[in-house]
């Protein structure tokens, strides 16, 4: 059996697929507490989103964590555009009789997470946005890096990097994913990462998570495509309280997709993360926005 059909057997052992009125959409689900809808970045799966928000797990919530469309086991039918997916989320919400949630996106997860917000203010307790794309976007990659994204084989060797050579993997994750550190600045990253096993595995998870490539490249040439001809985002009606945090240092997503949409968004609260590269909450100085987050996952409760 090839590898990629063996590690899609593990993948679709941690998930279900729902059959909402949308359509139907892969799901996976952690932890127990406030539902917290995390929606992945591009490319990347329900994996990708777990393993980005481990934090909010581990404070006391539970993750939903959709694979969006045109990932993993997600058709692109489903829902290929941003305001089209924030409505797939939300017949996923009806289907799991879940009335309100918050919901937290990284990076391509944006747009899609900003039309929920938008699109079903009632069923929204809080939007939080990392490292999003809010504008119009084209990745400042080279033509090695498309290559490594896009390449079967070389998606097969980080896979194999990141579960074989953690600490050459954590070296590659920070010097692609932040821009403008210093060598030192770097290397201490690195090795933060590296001294905890929690913060590891969580890296490792997303690193993994571009694999197998013929099971995502649907979304994420979607992805592109949406991000490319991005309409103007309905900031204005967004009435759940807004956290928006960026990486001072993200070599991905310019900053200015974070100042000017907070700017845009009433009450928007901006955290930017000092030394912060684009795989975010694996940054060395995002503790006070996971406890930002959390606060804002568990208000529900009080609310």
């Amino acid at each position: 059996m090839a590898w990629s059909d063996q590690l899609m057997i593990s993948l679709d052992e941690r998930a279900i697929e729902v059959q909402t009125a949308r359509g139907p959409v892969q799901l996976a689900r952690d932890g127990a507490g406030p539902p917290v809808l995390a929606i992945h970045g591009g490319p990347g799966g329900f994996d990708q989103a777990l393993a980005y928000c481990r934090h909010l797990r581990d404070g006391g919530c539970e993750l939903l964590a959709p694979s969006r469309p045109g990932y993993l086991r997600t058709p692109l039918r489903s829902g290929a555009s941003p305001d089209a997916q924030a409505d797939l989320y939300a017949a996923l919400l009806d289907e799991l009789h879940i009335e309100r949630t918050a919901i937290l996106a990284v990076s391509s997860g944006g747009p899609s997470a900003l039309q929920f917000a938008a699109r079903h203010p009632d069923r929204t307790t809080a939007l939080l946005l990392d490292a999003a794309i809010l504008r119009p976007f084209k990745p400042p990659i080279t033509a090695l890096q498309r290559m490594t994204i896009e390449s079967g084989l070389v998606v097969w060797v980080l896979y194999q990097i990141a579960s074989r050579k953690p600490e050459l993997m954590a070296r590659f994750a920070i010097d692609g994913m932040s821009a403008g550190l210093g060598k030192d600045q770097r290397r201490s990253a690195v090795r933060w990462i590296m001294a905890d096993p929690s913060r590891l595995q969580s890296l490792q998870e997303q690193f993994a998570s571009i694999a197998p490539r013929q099971h995502r490249k649907t979304g994420w040439a979607n992805d592109q495509a949406n991000e490319s001809q991005m309409a103007q985002l309905p900031f204005d009606d967004i009435a759940a309280p807004t956290l928006i945090a960026h990486g001072a240092n993200d070599a991905i997503v310019p900053v200015d997709h974070a100042t000017n949409a907070a700017a845009a968004i009433t009450d928007a609260e901006l955290m930017l993360v000092e030394e912060g590269h684009h795989l975010l909450s694996s940054s060395r100085h995002y503790g006070p926005v996971a406890v930002r987050q959390l606060e804002l996952a568990h208000a529900r409760i009080r609310g």
